[in-house]
C-alpha cells in the first residue's frame, strides 16, 4: 500500500503520468526524475490509496477525503496492489496566500501539527530545519507513525519538504517503512536531488 505524507493535504494540481522517467511541468517550472524501476501513479490510484488509510481523527479523514485532489506528480517503487508499505514520493503545489513572506521553516511548523493529528502515535523525529533544494531555500521534517490500512499495520516514516517560490510553494512528501525493508530513504533522497525548479 502506498503512503506519502502529503496525500493527506488538499491541493488543486494536475497529475500527469509520462512514459519516460522524467516528469516535467513547464507551467509550474518543475522537473523530477523517478528511478527507472519505479512507476508513476495516476490520479485515480492516488485517491484510492487515500481512502484506504485509517486515520485517528475521523473529522480530519472526512475533510481530506472531501477536499484532497491529485498531486502534480506521484510515484511508487512497486506497482499496486503491493502487500507491504510501498515507498512513495509526490509533489503538490499550493498558493502561499497569507503565508507569503514566511520562511519555509515557519510554513512547515504550521503544517506538521495538522499531519500529526492524523495518527495517534505520530512522533516528530526531525523537527523542521532549513535545507536547500534546487537552489531554493526550503525546509525538511520527518514524522514516524504506524499506518493502519486493510487490517495491516506498517511502521511508517514520512518525510516532508516545503519549498516556497514566488506566490506559491511546493510540498514534497515521501513515505517509507521505518526499517526500510521495502525501500530505502536513500532512494527518496536521490529523487529529491533530481528536483529542478525554475527560480
Amino acid at each position: 500500500m502506498e503512503l506519502a505524507l502529503l496525500r493527506l493535504l488538499a491541493f488543486a494540481t494536475v497529475c500527469l503520468a509520462q512514459p519516460s522517467d522524467v516528469f516535467r511541468n513547464p507551467t509550474a517550472g518543475l522537473e523530477v526524475t523517478k528511478p527507472a524501476a519505479w512507476v508513476f501513479l495516476t490520479a485515480e490510484q492516488n485517491v484510492n490509496n487515500l481512502k484506504r488509510a485509517e486515520l485517528s481523527d475521523q473529522e480530519f479523514r472526512a475533510a481530506m477525503a472531501k477536499y484532497a485532489t491529485a498531486p502534480m506528480v506521484a510515484m511508487t517503487k512497486y506497482r499496486e496492489p503491493y502487500p507491504d508499505l510501498n515507498p512513495s514520493f509526490k509533489v503538490n503545489m499550493r498558493s502561499l496566500g497569507d503565508l507569503k513572506g514566511r520562511s519555509a521553516v515557519e510554513i512547515t511548523n504550521l503544517v506538521v501539527p495538522q499531519l500529526q493529528r492524523a495518527f495517534t502515535d505520530a512522533k516528530l523525529v526531525q523537527p523542521p530545519k532549513e535545507v536547500t533544494i534546487s537552489g531554493l531555500k526550503a525546509a525538511y521534517a520527518r514524522i514516524d507513525y504506524t499506518l493502519r490500512a486493510g487490517g495491516e499495520q506498517f511502521p511508517t516514516a514520512s518525510e516532508l519538504w516545503i519549498i516556497p517560490r514566488g506566490d506559491f510553494f511546493f510540498i514534497v512528501g515521501a513515505g517509507t517503512r521505518q526499517d526500510e525493508k521495502s525501500g530505502t530513504r536513500a532512494e527518496i533522497e536521490a529523487i529529491v536531488k533530481s528536483l529542478k525548479l525554475d527560480q
